[in-house]
């Protein structure tokens, strides 16, 4: 093993260990209380170490949910129902109802959007950041698979279209009380699976007439 490989990986396993400190002092403190040094103390390296290699505890923070975001993409891909006994269309779909339930479930997420949700919003409504990026390669992945199968028409919508509809699904879960999340997800999936099968119809021209909100 080269001395530069050697350190690389050392390198990994120290930003491992301090995203793994982060993510458990968020679901512990949350993130106004976590300190760098909470999470230097749960790493087992000095602040300035800490620093060094996160730049800030916001920017630390930012990549533990980007991590998180990740591994619950990995989760959800890995659970789909195969091709050979499955399409594309269905696969997809049935991705974006697990993805706005797994977004939901998530404590990381839940901690930061409760506590400090000024540091989430920018990348969630404000500009598609790492995290988005993640779920959007996910769907774009699946959608050429449908297309690919058949099972997908076109013109399907877009890859961004169906992110923005789990990302409305997802965020406007706090409205919803009981039964309704979960039915909502459900929904969501068959929406897409039916917009996915049949194609879209033609652009209908917006009014002239702009509407206004009372």
């Amino acid at each position: 093993m080269s001395a530069h490989s050697h350190r690389s990986s050392s390198v990994i396993a120290r930003d491992e260990a301090i995203l793994d400190a982060v993510s458990a002092g968020l679901r512990r403190y949350g993130p106004r209380k976590l300190t760098a040094q909470d999470v230097a103390d749960a790493a087992g390296i000095s602040r300035m170490t800490l620093y060094r290699a996160m730049g800030s505890m916001d920017n630390a923070i930012l990549l533990a949910l980007t991590r998180e975001f990740g591994r619950a993409v990995a989760t959800l891909r890995a659970a789909l129902p195969p091709l050979d006994v499955s399409t594309g269309a269905t696969r997809l779909a049935t991705f974006l109802g697990a993805a706005a339930r797994s977004f939901v479930d998530s404590e990381l997420i839940a901690s930061v959007l409760a506590q400090q949700p000024d540091l989430i919003e920018p990348y969630l409504s404000g500009r598609l950041g790492r995290s988005q990026e993640l779920v959007l390669d996910a769907i774009e992945e699946l959608r050429r698979e449908g297309l690919a199968d058949c099972s997908i028409s076109e013109p399907a919508p877009s890859s961004l279209t169906l992110l923005l509809l789990v990302r409305g699904v997802a965020l406007g879960a706090p409205l919803l009380s009981g039964e309704a999340f979960a039915r909502s997800t459900s929904e969501l999936t068959g929406l897409a699976l039916a917009a996915l099968g049949a194609g879209l119809p033609e652009p209908v021209d917006p009014p002239t007439s702009p509407a206004t909100i009372a």
